[in-house]
């Protein structure tokens, strides 16, 4: 679901936006759908090991390391990339967003 999201985001909402909107769709919206991303990939490495799933808190601390991680670290080994806080928050905003469905995708409350 989240990579169609992307895909439509990328080839249709924003070819046909404009002004501010365009500017949050292709400036954020990626990032807002990684942390959801990040958190399915994580889930599921962890219930693939048989290990329990990492509660609202922890969840949101890997959100911010992987956020922090892309934007401040990536940039020193990838000349193409830059930093925005601005990118972090829409991680962690997307963590927030999909956690509970990716938590009751995953049964757990």
């Amino acid at each position: 679901m989240g990579l169609g999201l992307y895909l439509c985001n990328r080839f249709f909402f924003i070819p046909h936006a404009s002004g501010l909107l365009r500017r949050l769709l292709a400036g954020y919206a990626a990032d807002f759908l990684a942390g959801g991303m990040m958190l399915l990939l994580l889930m599921t490495a962890l219930r693939l090991a048989g290990r329990r799933l990492p509660g609202p808190a922890l969840s949101l601390l890997f959100c911010l390391g992987c956020g922090l991680f892309w934007e401040y670290v990536t940039p020193l080994y990838l000349s193409r990339s830059v930093s925005d806080p601005r990118d972090v928050a829409a991680v962690v905003m997307g963590g927030v967003c999909w956690l509970p469905l990716l938590r009751r995708i995953f049964g757990e409350k």
